[in-house]
């Protein structure tokens, strides 16, 4: 998931701490240069919605 709004490394845990608090979430890898972040994930625990809903709740917006 591309991930606009970040631009330091306090940006990336921030995103990488909400992703993860989501259930189900089992990694989140958060990229500043690339903007983006990889999680794997249980889809019977966790939809693509209720990450991108952690991402807007840390303060960025995932594209």
């Amino acid at each position: 998931m591309k991930i606009e709004g970040m631009s330091c490394k306090h940006c990336v845990m921030a995103v990488k701490k909400a992703i993860e608090a989501v259930d189900g979430v089992q990694k989140a890898e958060v990229d500043l240069e690339k903007k983006q972040a990889v999680v794997e994930y249980d889809e019977n625990k966790a939809k693509l919605e209720d990450l991108r809903a952690a991402v807007r709740g840390a303060g960025y917006e995932p594209v």
